[in-house]
């Protein structure tokens, strides 16, 4: 179980970055997306990583622009296009914004 956690460890610290203040901590993890859903796998980048970016949509324009671009990548970690419109929320957030 020590193991599995130490694994994961790194995971939650991007996780972690993702709500940091400091602009290029969040640059950071935005940028390390296929590597966090990646070890989630494809459910629960769906059920949980995925909704927490929607959720936490609000930010600066460079933030947006590449979550954006990260979000393009996802579609192999969501389980394939089959399952590519869970994508679409937060992108539909950012036509909005």
């Amino acid at each position: 179980m020590a193991d599995t956690q130490e694994a994961y460890y790194p995971i939650a610290v991007l996780i972690e970055e993702l709500r940091n203040e400091d602009l290029q901590l969040r640059l950071n993890s935005i940028r390390q997306l296929k590597t966090i859903a990646l070890t989630l796998g494809p459910e629960k980048t769906q059920s949980q990583l995925i909704p927490f970016l929607n959720d936490t949509i609000c930010d600066e324009d460079e933030v947006l622009f590449a979550l954006a671009e990260q979000l393009g990548t996802l579609v192999p970690y969501v389980g394939g296009p089959e399952h590519a419109p869970s994508l679409l929320p937060p992108l539909e957030n950012f036509a909005a914004v």
